[in-house]
């Protein structure tokens, strides 16, 4: 495969991290929801835990195939950067505009998100591949992963007199109330979960991802290509269980064990979206998904923007309640349980979304930065 030879198996796993993402954000009832579409409460990983770092994961595959693509057509270092840094500012200032919408608390602006996290592990990612080799980009992967094992889990944080992991006390939930004091999430003050500190674990998952794109682009073959997917993925999962007896997995803390689980599965759900798509040639199953996967950034933020905008308009019925609480109550004085209720409301508004990347992908519309 040369490096131009766009994965639709890579846009399908990119779209099937969107679809999952609208889904998981966007329930009848925020206090009814199915467990598995929630983030585990602390220590443990769920489906919906997956989401983030999957999407990490497929950046820092893709990164590593447009540049090289790049490098191949000519663009110079400078180049390379300029776009790399435009693209990640831009991502970043959506993100902080998400977090202020609708502009009535500027100053208690949220400044992580997860459109944060993003650009500065795209830009982080990016620099690492345009300015250094291989064993350094991996070397810092395992100096992060270790290094932040090591600091939570036998250094003391100046909040607490023994190492912790423990959500007010460790040193993530330190260095953010130092930090970034009020502009942290307003359902977790004493620590964000796009934080400063633990972002750097999250760098890690972008770069496994460039290393696991550098694998695939080297293995000769589909047979091989997807053997090494599966295989480095296995041994990645698996190293993350054997860690987590040490090192729990915590995706608020983006723990090191949380990368190695995260990353190898998302490889091997890489090689089987691979070996189905690209190798057997069934495309024509996944387009929705691949509709998804090619507006990725317009379908993700335009659906906040308007669940943000929902819920500010409450104009339904007698007691004012918001189009998709109303939506959500109609569906349960009909008879079905509040659970299926909210599901069902997620999956009417993915559904909406799922029109619009549809329009968007037969007319052959792709929105870049």
């Amino acid at each position: 495969m040369t490096a131009s030879h766009r994965l639709n198996s890579l846009d399908a796993f990119r779209g099937l991290t969107i679809l999952g993402m609208i889904i998981v954000n966007n329930p009848g009832d925020w206090g009814t929801i199915y467990p598995p579409l929630q983030h585990a409460e602390w220590i443990g990983c769920t489906p919906t835990d997956l989401v983030f770092p999957f999407f990490l994961f497929i950046m820092g595959f893709s990164l590593y195939l447009s540049t090289t693509r790049r490098k191949q057509k000519g663009a110079t270092n400078s180049e390379l950067f300029a776009h790399l840094a435009k693209r990640s500012g831009i991502i970043f200032l959506i993100g902080l505009i998400l977090n202020a919408f609708p502009f009535n608390n500027l100053a208690e602006l949220r400044i992580p998100g997860v459109l944060q996290r993003i650009a500065i592990v795209n830009f982080a990612c990016g620099i690492l591949l345009i300015y250094s080799k291989r064993h350094t980009r991996l070397f810092l992967a395992s100096l992060i992963l270790l290094g932040y094992w090591i600091l939570l889990e036998y250094i003391p944080s100046p909040l607490s007199l023994f190492p912790t992991i423990a959500y007010e006390t460790n040193w993530v939930a330190w260095i953010d109330q130092s930090i970034l004091g009020k502009h942290t999430w307003a359902l977790m003050p004493l620590m964000d979960p796009e934080g400063i500190l633990s972002t750097f674990p999250a760098i890690a998952s972008g770069i496994l991802g460039i290393e696991m794109a550098f694998l695939f682009s080297k293995a000769t073959g589909s047979n091989e290509k997807t053997i090494t997917l599966f295989f480095i993925g296995f041994i990645l999962t698996a190293a993350g269980l054997a860690w987590s007896p040490l090192f729990p997995m915590v995706k608020k803390l983006w723990t090191s064990s949380y990368v190695l689980y995260t990353t190898g599965l998302a490889s091997m759900t890489l090689g089987l979206f691979y070996r189905i798509i690209d190798h057997e040639g069934k495309k024509k199953y996944f387009n929705l998904l691949i509709a998804f996967g090619l507006n990725p950034l317009a379908l993700y933020v335009g659906s906040e923007l308007l669940i943000m905008t929902l819920w500010l308009i409450p104009v339904f019925g007698s007691q004012n309640f918001t189009f998709n609480t109303w939506v959500f109550k109609g569906l349960c004085n009909i008879g079905l349980h509040p659970l299926n209720a909210s599901l069902i409301w997620a999956l009417i508004y993915t559904g909406f979304w799922a029109g619009i990347a549809t329009i968007l992908y037969r007319k052959k519309l792709i929105i870049k930065l």
